[in-house]
């Protein structure tokens, strides 16, 4: 190689991770594996279809129960149009973490942080404020157990009043 060929290479290099990142700085993540509230529910079968989730739809309760390799994988989703999902609860197991940890984890993941905090370890909520109207939270339940929601209020508000059951 010449060195025009390398000095080609190297700028097309630099400029490759300096868009990579400032598009990772710009992203915000407003999803729990691959789901964002308000998506389609034939949006979320064909997501769970190609990560190979065994999942089992209950027309009746308008949810579908998802087995993930990170734990089962709850559903919610309206009985009407294109039946957007309005929640989805992640069921986390065999925790080790404290829920402190879990949380930074999160709010790293996600970057924000809470905007509220409730109870005490080992049982503690916390909630972030994704915007768009999509909440997050992080529901500890038991030394070893959380719940992970992310839903959208105004749609689990519809759902709720189309009378298709309590919330989760």
């Amino acid at each position: 190689m010449n060195r025009v060929q390398i000095g080609v290479l190297g700028t097309a290099a630099f400029l490759g991770v300096a868009i990579f990142g400032l598009t990772r700085q710009a992203y915000d993540k407003h999803d729990l594996l691959g789901v964002i509230p308000g998506m389609t529910y034939k949006q979320a079968e064909s997501l769970s279809r190609s990560r190979k989730w065994t999942c089992q739809d209950q027309p009746a309760a308008h949810e579908a129960v998802c087995s993930t390799s990170r734990g089962n994988f709850t559903l919610q989703y309206l009985p009407d149009g294109d039946q957007p999902i309005s929640r989805a609860t992640l069921e986390l197991t065999k925790l080790t973490d404290t829920a402190q940890v879990l949380a930074d984890d999160l709010s790293g993941q996600y970057r924000k942080q809470p905007a509220r905090v409730e109870g005490q370890e080992p049982v503690m909520t916390f909630t972030w404020d994704l915007g768009g109207g999509i909440t997050l939270q992080l529901q500890k339940t038991a030394a070893d157990k959380a719940d992970l929601v992310i839903g959208n209020e105004s749609l689990q508000k519809r759902r709720d009043s189309a009378g298709q059951g309590a919330p989760k």
